[in-house]
């Protein structure tokens, strides 16, 4: 038994400074991941990295330097980490094949980061779906509708369908069809909805100054096509007063907006 006990005593005193350093590499590396972390997120900040690049590439770094940290302590206590890398890269062959369709979205959600179609804070509209996008991560891209509904779009699904961005560039148009009855003075309606729109803020006259004509000649109407130009955050705010006030200033001018009538004959 005494035998035994200094056996264990022995070896005890054999590795126990093995387990000091170890200890010591996982505390030190801990501080050490965490200022590497911060110097590189210091650069991204600076170089005004897309907010969800940067998290994708802060994750990255981190489970690098935990990796490099648990080899680096196994090693010096004496554990040969060679078989603990075949173990891992085995489970890891055998998650992939278990998680083929994640990995599809992951594969496609590294591809979106790094081509960026589109970035956190853009509107955009994916599959019938629009609103600003509030997340990008590598299985899912998070969108807020207009209505604040959160949807959740797996990242396969965005790189097969098309996607729209109405964020690539500061300004946006805004078309508007406005019909008019055939029996008024189409210079007079052209002149009134010219001089309407002209006087709606937020309305720009560059890249191109308001375009009005006549588009169509339906059965009922003669269509105008009102085009103007505005920035990003104040299309649906001139949509809307567009339609508001040439409505009003049609109506006030006698310029009457006809719609569609249906007659009925009994027999």
């Amino acid at each position: 038994m005494d035998r035994y006990l200094q056996l264990f005593l022995d070896f005890a005193v054999d590795i126990f400074p093995n387990i000091m350093v170890a200890v010591v590499i996982c505390i030190a590396g801990f501080f050490i991941t965490k200022l590497v972390l911060k110097l590189f997120k210091k650069g991204m900040d600076k170089g005004k990295m897309d907010f969800s690049l940067e998290k994708f590439f802060l994750n990255a770094i981190k489970i690098a330097c935990y990796i490099i940290i648990v080899i680096s302590a196994l090693s010096q206590i004496g554990i040969s980490t060679t078989g603990i890398l075949a173990c891992f890269s085995a489970a890891v062959a055998a998650i992939a094949l278990a998680l083929k369709d994640s990995l599809s979205n992951i594969a496609c959600g590294i591809i979106l980061l790094f081509s960026r179609p589109f970035v956190t804070g853009d509107l955009i509209e994916i599959d019938g779906e629009m609103g600003t996008v509030v997340q990008i991560d590598l299985i899912h891209t998070k969108i807020c509708t207009f209505d604040h509904r959160t949807i959740m779009i797996p990242n396969s699904v965005i790189s097969a369908k098309e996607v729209v961005n109405f964020s690539s560039t500061p300004y946006r148009r805004v078309d508007v069809t406005v019909p008019v009855s055939y029996g008024c003075d189409i210079l007079l309606a052209k002149e009134i909805i010219t001089r309407t729109v002209l006087s709606i803020d937020n309305v720009l006259t560059e890249p191109e100054p308001p375009f009005v004509r006549v588009n169509q000649l339906s059965d009922s109407s003669m269509d105008f096509v009102v085009r103007v130009w505005t920035k990003n955050d104040d299309y649906w705010i001139v949509y809307h007063d567009m339609l508001e006030k040439i409505m009003t200033a049609l109506r006030n001018e006698g310029i009457s907006i006809p719609y569609n009538q249906v007659d009925v004959h009994l027999v």
